[in-house]
């Protein structure tokens, strides 16, 4: 039986990091796809962490920068980490000789605790928007403004989604043995 306290550490995280995959061809015209990855930074641990290429590395690294600064802060966007970095610290994913996009693609091809999720197009323009103001412009010629206070509550329900499926999936882990604790 494993440890409580380390079980409770897995299913709870101090932060997860959300990032968006491409749009699937598949669901062009749908209102909701797969297209968007969780992962937990605060999880990644020992031989995993020493194993992972330094694209990745340096992710989770400005990640958890990131984190630092912004404890209150229990669902972090990709798009966060490269906005803070851009606007308050006059950085950007180049200059740091960080490739992020193979980072993003590589993420699923190793062996850490992530989730697909399927999210409507609406959570999307937030997980993939890095502007100061972002306006989408529709196809009948109307547009608006994406708020901050509206990123928010797309933040707000993947917390809410998270708290209800992280810890099942823990527990499948270590019941299936796909999790192990060494």
């Amino acid at each position: 039986m494993p440890d409580t306290e380390i079980v409770n550490t897995l299913c709870h995280p101090e932060h997860w990091l959300v990032y968006a995959l491409p749009w699937p061809e598949d669901a062009r015209d749908e209102p909701q796809a797969e297209a968007a990855v969780v992962i937990a930074p605060p999880l990644i641990a020992g031989r995993t962490l020493e194993a992972l290429p330094d694209h990745i590395l340096g992710v989770l690294a400005w990640t958890q920068e990131y984190a630092d600064e912004h404890p209150d802060q229990e669902i972090i966007f990709f798009t966060d980490v490269t906005r803070w970095l851009e606007w308050e610290k006059g950085l950007s994913w180049v200059s740091l000789g960080i490739d992020w996009e193979r980072a993003l693609t590589d993420i699923p091809e190793e062996p850490l605790l992530l989730l697909y999720l399927t999210i409507n197009r609406r959570a999307y323009r937030h997980l993939i928007d890095t502007a100061r103001v972002a306006r989408v412009y529709y196809t009948n010629r109307n547009s608006e403004i994406l708020t901050a206070e509206e990123r928010q509550a797309v933040r707000d329900a993947f917390a809410t989604q998270l708290h209800a499926d992280w810890p099942p999936y823990i527990h499948r882990s270590l019941a299936d043995g796909s999790l192990t604790l060494d």
